[in-house]
């Protein structure tokens, strides 16, 4: 597979608006932005942390603990992923209409991608997240400070994350760890994406018929998965679809983070350009060599 790194910036509808977002307690949240912070950071280490994230002033953060993420990830990280300690970090500034861009540094495991499909299958739509450690580490504490911050400040936000969806958002990030071992950390988010575009363009309401657009993504991408793998995947999106999750706001949100830049550069309408492009650029140097 040959997909191009995206800049993950998901326009997904809005859930909240930003004129609708109260002025709330300015401890939590601070000019729209809630910072949380991994509690294995030293002192001066959340310090460097809070100016790299340009922290608000007076802003209390969100301190993201070994038991949060037991409870946010679950079984869905295998634990030789999550580091041996809680470094990463986030700042959430909520926007609205955006859809999400998320920038990583320092993080070695969690893709922007990994994030942004945990994220928007958990229920976050509009936020502009920038994730950071002062060393490298895999990521998966600023994940869970993630949510956890949502769920703390939902009465304030108006978001809430339904206990549905976080669980979805679980499996999601250990389907995504199990076919990464195959395909390839980099590339796992992208063939998710793509079965998500699918499924969101197909609208199929039966389980086979969306185990056969499972099979039919996986053919177009030469990827093979052994048959426990297969179940897994399938049964990943068999349990999205009885969620009632929005596919179209999903897949509205793939094309605008990039995900699908070679669909597009394959429409016939791109194609078209590109040759008649090509077209002028050659009688342009023909009549410079004439």
């Amino acid at each position: 597979m040959n997909y191009m790194k995206p800049l993950v910036a998901l326009t997904i509808g809005s859930v909240v608006a930003t004129s609708m977002i109260p002025k709330v307690n300015a401890e939590a949240i601070v000019d729209d932005t809630i910072v949380t912070l991994g509690e294995s950071l030293s002192a001066s280490q959340r310090d460097w942390v809070l100016e790299r994230v340009e922290a608000p002033a007076g802003i209390e953060p969100i301190i993201t603990t070994a038991a949060d993420e037991d409870k946010y990830l679950g079984d869905a990280v295998p634990q030789a992923q999550r580091g041996g300690g809680m470094y990463s970090s986030a700042r959430i500034k909520l926007t609205d209409g955006t859809g999400l861009d998320i920038k990583t540094e320092n993080v070695t495991w969690v893709t922007e991608d990994m994030y942004a499909n945990a994220l928007v299958t958990a229920g976050v739509t509009d936020a502009d997240i920038y994730i950071t450690s002062p060393i490298r580490v895999t990521g998966t504490s600023a994940l869970t400070g993630i949510m956890k911050a949502y769920d703390q400040t939902a009465e304030e936000t108006g978001i809430q994350l339904s206990e549905e969806r976080k669980d979805l958002a679980q499996e999601e990030l250990a389907v995504t760890s199990e076919i990464g071992k195959t395909v390839g950390q980099e590339d796992v988010a992208g063939l998710m994406n793509e079965i998500k575009a699918e499924i969101a363009n197909k609208a199929p309401e039966t389980n086979i018929e969306i185990r056969d657009i499972v099979i039919q993504v996986l053919n177009q991408n030469n990827v093979q998965l052994s048959d426990t793998q297969l179940t897994q995947l399938t049964t990943l999106f068999e349990n999205m679809q009885q969620a009632n999750l929005d596919w179209g706001a999903i897949s509205n949100g793939l094309q605008g983070a990039g995900q699908d830049v070679q669909a597009f550069l394959e429409t016939e309408e791109v194609q078209g350009f590109f040759a008649r492009l090509f077209e002028a650029l050659s009688n342009f140097f023909k009549s410079l060599t004439n």
